[in-house]
């Protein structure tokens, strides 16, 4: 009960973080900039960011996501100069990628919010200052997240991925309504009946589809009794969650670097804006390829099959018939590989599903719910780990020898 109290306390201090309102900036000001940034407010929410106004945790733990990604890329390579690094040195790396991504952040959320700066009275004023002013807070209040997340996952429950809980709670309605931003899918009674139908079956899907995985036995020649009998687990979907988080982001990266209107009228312009309009069916073709990239790539990331066959050979163990080292790895790669493309199907469906009845139905508003049902894939799985997490707190002293 004492790190569900810790936890209940940390979120509270999270959320009250995400109403302090950064100083130098004329907040109204502010908000009306960021409102038509459809593309940050979906990363934010999906990030546990928040980007309608710019506060002490507006950048939240989206830096410590984006470097831990980065650093699982890296540590999948399989450099010796990093497997021989100890845990300190690890943690030291990971929070100076943090750091570097949470500068860039801030300097984005500076660059959208030029017109809300007041000069600061300070340091010869002007809008230097100012700028200076709101990155320092912007990046203290990330980095000072990063410090919650760690005391979560040593006295709370769920790390760092419980403070995301919050913003996507809040976040529904949002990505509900105007997910993509351009269109508005009014919350009526009717369409909020539908809605709640909707949420239910989907949740249903997510939970089992989440918790879906494949056994591989494993051969423990040194070991009797139930540890002679383990496996090699790997999910259906072996990304998780983590393609609906930057999927969106990814899909509409043209948008936001074809600004001008001379880019646009460009015959390569027209053509990346056509095949990243959700609107069309090359549109859809693309959003359903991202979510098959980002599903391949996060799921090779986080199983890692060389690692894990390097691993199973200095311990051991093996698959029958199949000999340790470069056969283990060649196995688990192409079963993984089949795993995934199953699990990269259902992504497919639960994502591309809204956007096609959208384009059938001509109700653009539909495609809404193809960002909203990304924010229940995390939803149940930051919620999933944290039952399990709790449910082994709990009986980890309920054990017993013989």
């Amino acid at each position: 009960m004492k790190r569900v109290g810790w936890s209940l306390m940390i979120v509270m201090i999270y959320v009250l973080g995400q109403k302090i309102i950064v100083p130098v900036i004329d907040p109204s000001v502010a908000q009306a900039s960021l409102e038509n940034r459809t593309l940050l407010q979906t990363f934010g929410v999906m990030t546990g960011s928040q980007f309608n106004l710019p506060t002490l945790f507006s950048l939240g733990i989206g830096p410590y996501m984006t470097g831990m990604i980065v650093w699982q890329a890296i540590t999948s390579l399989g450099l010796d100069s990093i497997e021989h690094l100890s845990q300190r040195q690890m943690s030291y790396i990971k929070k100076w990628i943090a750091l570097i991504i949470a500068i860039l952040q801030a300097l984005q959320i500076i660059y959208y919010i030029q017109n809300a700066l007041i000069s600061f009275p300070y340091f010869g004023g002007g809008k230097t200052a100012s700028m200076v002013v709101v990155g320092l807070f912007l990046v203290a209040g990330a980095m000072l997240s990063i410090f919650l997340g760690d005391f979560l996952a040593q006295r709370g429950l769920g790390g760092s991925s419980l403070l995301i809980l919050p913003g996507i709670l809040m976040g529904l309605p949002r990505m509900l309504s105007a997910g993509w931003g351009e269109l508005t899918y009014n919350l009526t009674r009717d369409h909020l009946m539908i809605a709640g139908i909707v949420t239910v079956v989907v949740l249903f899907i997510l939970e089992g589809v989440m918790n879906a995985e494949r056994h591989f036995q494993v051969q423990r020649p040194m070991l009797e009794g139930d540890l002679k009998n383990s496996y090699v687990p790997l999910r259906l979907l072996t990304a998780g969650a983590m393609p609906f988080m930057f999927s969106s982001s990814l899909f509409r990266i043209p948008s936001m670097i074809l600004t001008t209107k001379s880019m646009q009228q460009s015959e390569w312009g027209k053509f990346l804006l056509h095949i990243t309009d959700y609107q069309t069916w090359a549109g859809v073709i693309t959003y359903a390829l991202v979510l098959c990239f980002l599903g391949f790539a996060f799921g090779l990331i986080t199983v890692q099959p060389g690692q894990l066959a390097k691993n199973m050979k200095e311990s051991g163990e093996y698959f029958l018939n199949i000999f340790p080292g470069d056969a283990t790895a060649s196995f688990l790669f192409r079963r993984f590989s089949i795993i995934t493309m199953l699990g990269n199907l259902l992504l497919i469906v639960i994502g591309v599903t809204p956007l096609i009845l959208a384009i059938i139905w001509k109700q653009p508003g539909l495609a809404n719910y193809s960002v909203y049902f990304g924010s229940l894939a995390i939803l149940v799985s930051i919620t999933d780990n944290l039952v399990k997490q709790y449910r082994a707190l709990s009986q980890k002293n309920n054990y017993r020898l013989y």
